[in-house]
């Protein structure tokens, strides 16, 4: 259990971490990494439309199956080349899809935030404060997508580093809370891992 426990804090550091590295990309270099996106996924989809519907007409005998392939192959080809031909189409969508990964992040540190307050941590006021600024940004994100495209990818990349930086003080905090509330508290059997 307690293999378990130091697996999930350390997958919850390299979370925080990438959040940290993808909000220093999206705050440095927003435009280009919304444009590289744009394309990169455009031409994935437009090449998988047309190798779809090119396989459907090369077969011999078609199948229920082989004309939902060709009709995903449609669908596929025309997004791909809508977001080669209109990437800003899609770089509201992204924004609204990261601005909802926010928010949820946000309402999840808020739910830490009363974890350390039913603990008694004294720094919980903070993390809580800490927490609704995360949910706010998310809002904005989420309900103000058509703001001007390179502020709003940088405000998306504060977030992002907002968000890794305090779930890192958040794992930290806990960590430290736990050593100190086991060394006032030292028990027999540690209820973690009773072997």
């Amino acid at each position: 259990m307690r293999d378990r426990l130091k697996n999930l804090s350390v997958s919850f550091v390299l979370l925080s971490v990438l959040y940290v590295l993808l909000g220093l990309v999206l705050l440095i270099w927003p435009a280009t990494v919304m444009d590289a996106l744009c394309y990169l996924t455009g031409g994935i989809l437009l090449l998988y439309g047309v190798i779809s519907i090119v396989g459907f007409c090369r077969e011999e005998m078609r199948t229920a199956g082989s004309f939902l392939t060709l009709l995903l192959g449609i669908v596929a080809a025309a997004v791909g080349a809508v977001l080669l031909f209109q990437p800003t189409l899609f770089q509201s969508i992204l924004t609204v899809i990261l601005g909802l990964y926010i928010l949820i992040d946000g309402l999840l540190n808020l739910k830490r935030a009363m974890e350390l307050r039913r603990m008694e941590h004294m720094g919980w006021t903070l993390y809580l404060i800490l927490s609704l600024i995360t949910v706010v940004l998310g809002l904005v994100v989420v309900f103000r997508p058509m703001l001007a495209g390179t502020a709003l990818v940088r405000l998306i990349g504060i977030s992002l580093l907002y968000s890794g930086v305090a779930d890192l003080w958040t794992l930290f905090q806990l960590s430290r809370w736990t050593k100190e509330y086991r060394k006032i508290h030292p028990v027999e059997v540690d209820p973690v891992d009773p072997e």
